[in-house]
């Protein structure tokens, strides 16, 4: 039961999948930046990055599976998953130069650049040591709230609060499906946190 149900959460929480998710967040704020923006953009660029920064990473992922580059989804080596990280780098450095050609706030591209940076970053570690990419992907997440919180004094404790509880269980899955160990779970929390709100504080 508790396999299946770390499978699920490891599933939901697809590293690939949180900028999709950060993006529904953030556009739902009660503040200037989300607010300026119609509607209808708002679901035109969700979708837009949905398709640049899962759909077409995860294509030329499977790609790769079935020309035998990686053995599985999973990547269960580090040597697995080079190619992965440049192809994904390739897509999110993609995403942030497309925004940048678009009338949206900065803190918006800056995110995009700041996941791209947390991708370059975990390929880097990856040459030496397997860290968590799930709990990058979170931290990184947590690390933009808590800079938005800080630099635009947006009073968000219960969102914040939430995606530490969801970090947890993120965390207990990988650990539990023996993807990682408690210090590489501990490692992309923190590296994902601490990139994201230096860049934030940073703008």
């Amino acid at each position: 039961m508790e396999t299946k149900l770390a499978k699920t959460i490891s599933y939901i929480f697809h590293p690939l999948l949180m900028p999709t998710y950060a993006l529904i967040i953030l556009f739902n704020l009660h503040a200037y930046f989300a607010l300026l923006i119609p509607q209808i953009a708002k679901w035109q660029i969700i979708g837009l990055v949905f398709i640049i920064t899962f759909f077409l990473p995860a294509f030329f992922i499977f790609l790769l599976l079935k020309k035998g580059v990686i053995k599985s989804f999973y990547m269960h080596t580090r040597e697995e998953r080079v190619f992965p990280f440049i192809i994904t780098a390739i897509f999110y450095f993609l995403a942030y130069y497309l925004f940048r050609q678009i009338q949206i706030a900065p803190l918006f591209y800056f995110f995009i650049l700041g996941s791209t940076l947390l991708i370059i970053t975990t390929l880097f570690i990856n040459f030496f040591w397997k860290i968590s990419i799930h709990m990058i992907a979170i931290g990184g997440l947590l690390g933009t709230l808590l800079g938005i919180s800080f630099v635009f004094k947006v009073n968000i404790p219960f969102l914040i609060f939430l995606v530490i509880l969801c970090s947890g269980l993120i965390g207990f899955s990988r650990i539990k499906l023996n993807s990682h160990n408690p210090p590489q779970v501990y490692a992309g929390f923190l590296t994902g946190v601490f990139v994201m709100l230096l860049l934030f504080l940073l703008i």
